[in-house]
């Protein structure tokens, strides 16, 4: 992260400079903080020196921020101490913002360096943004400016409960301060649906690991918040944390399931969505589940499954087949969506392109076009849902139908990575929210 994208997101006015020198030292932008002068520098070769340091200190420098390597240097000039001394970031302001794009992904290089076995990032990421949001509402932000500058033993609370139950051995102290200090300097605890998503967008990145399914990416999220908005009630059927978790519209009357993982940040969703109900695995054997206007799905990818006897599925299209058969998991997923949604209800599902396209899956599509009101279907670019892989998603939109119309239109979209690209991507968004718009699905 560049550091003057760094001190703009922290609300801070940056100035440029041009032949700006302490010694041979390039000053490149100054700013003022706290009424103090700071100003921006990129030293040639590592971190500034101490004599650079004091010729800065004697010119009334106060803070300074470094680039160098793949992570932001601080130093500042303490009230009662001479010069200036490393710090871990800027001290923290009564006024924060949400941090920027630009934030996250720092924050995400910082997680990578401070942990030291990629299993434990979803449990750090979890206890380090419920601990944040918590101290936030009850207005204890203050019990994290010790990270500014503080050790490892007079931060070893902040540090344990970030920590969890991961071993001492899978965390690098030093580099959990460093996150620490630059979270202190901002909001966590969202205030707006799209700072939700963004704060989603982020857990579901922040792991990179290539063998997971990863939820949709935060471009997708209004496409979800428009569903949530028209819908009285939904329910989110997943095993991945992305942008579908923007379809939850705090009624009160939505639930999420869980499936195959991420548990260990339920405890996160329940701060984000506090009026929405948590199911911990077991969809397909669930003979309780509510009704619901519309269902977001994200099913299991690539795995087959028999159909239990205690699975509360009576759809006809498994009926005559032996128990011992083996079904795709999408199929079950599927068919129990069905079942969950009100009639006139919207599903939307995301697949694999196979399920769509393959000879071997035939049967099933046309058990669905039987069955329901296919409204279209969203080809999306490659890496959407495989995060490092060229594997192709859809995501398909259906209408429970009370009635099947004898004959209609199926919207068929395929995107692009370019229709993406900030020019072109609002009227991306409006073309794939028109699929499930009330006047197309009449």
């Amino acid at each position: 992260m560049k550091a003057q994208e760094y001190i703009k997101a922290r609300g801070i006015e940056v100035t440029p400079l041009d032949n700006a020198s302490v010694g041979r030292l390039s000053i490149d932008a100054e700013f003022k903080f706290a009424g103090k002068r700071g100003v921006v520098v990129s030293p040639k070769r590592g971190s500034v020196s101490d004599r650079y340091l004091s010729l800065l200190s004697n010119e009334g420098v106060s803070f300074v921020v470094t680039e160098g390597g793949s992570t932001l240097s601080f130093y500042e000039a303490p009230p009662k101490a001479g010069g200036l001394h490393p710090v871990r970031a800027l001290r923290p302001v009564k006024a924060r913002l949400f941090p920027s794009h630009d934030v996250f992904e720092y924050l995400s290089t910082l997680l990578r360096q401070s942990v030291k076995k990629r299993e434990s990032i979803d449990a750090v990421v979890s206890n380090l943004l419920v601990a944040r949001i918590a101290d936030e509402e009850a207005g204890k932000e203050d019990t994290w400016a010790c990270s500014i500058a503080g050790t490892v033993d007079e931060c070893s609370d902040l540090i344990s409960n970030i920590k969890g139950k991961s071993k001492d051995s899978d965390i690098n102290a030093e580099g959990v301060l460093k996150l620490c200090a630059i979270l202190a300097g901002f909001r966590l605890n969202p205030s707006t649906p799209e700072e939700s998503a963004q704060l989603i967008d982020w857990v579901a990145r922040a792991s990179d690991d290539k063998k997971c399914i990863h939820g949709l990416p935060l471009v997708l999220s209004p496409v979800f918040q428009s569903m949530g908005e028209s819908a009285g009630s939904i329910a989110v059927v997943t095993s991945a944390v992305g942008a579908q978790f923007s379809a939850l519209s705090g009624s009160g009357n939505d639930e999420v399931i869980l499936e195959n993982g991420n548990q260990e940040l339920l405890s996160l969703l329940q701060i984000l969505y506090p009026k929405t109900s948590f199911i911990d695995d077991g969809y397909l054997e669930s003979r309780t589940a509510k009704k619901k206007d519309a269902v977001v799905l994200i099913p299991p990818f690539g795995r087959s499954m028999q159909l239990k006897k205690d699975a509360a599925i009576t759809s006809p299209f498994f009926k005559g087949n032996p128990a011992s058969k083996k079904y795709p998991a999408e199929y079950l997923y599927i068919t129990k969506a069905i079942e969950q949604c009100k009639p006139d209800g919207l599903i939307t599902v995301v697949l694999p392109e196979g399920i769509l396209s393959g000879a071997s899956h035939r049967a099933f599509r046309d058990w669905l076009l039987d069955t329901v009101q296919i409204l279209g279907v969203v080809s999306l670019p490659p890496g959407f849902c495989f995060s490092g892989t060229g594997i192709r998603c859809s995501v398909l939109f259906i209408k429970k139908a009370k009635q099947l119309p004898a004959d209609y239109a199926i919207s068929m979209i395929e995107l692009r990575q370019e229709d993406f690209d900030s020019g072109v991507v609002a009227g991306t968004i409006e073309n794939v929210k028109a699929v499930f718009t009330p006047e197309d699905r009449a």
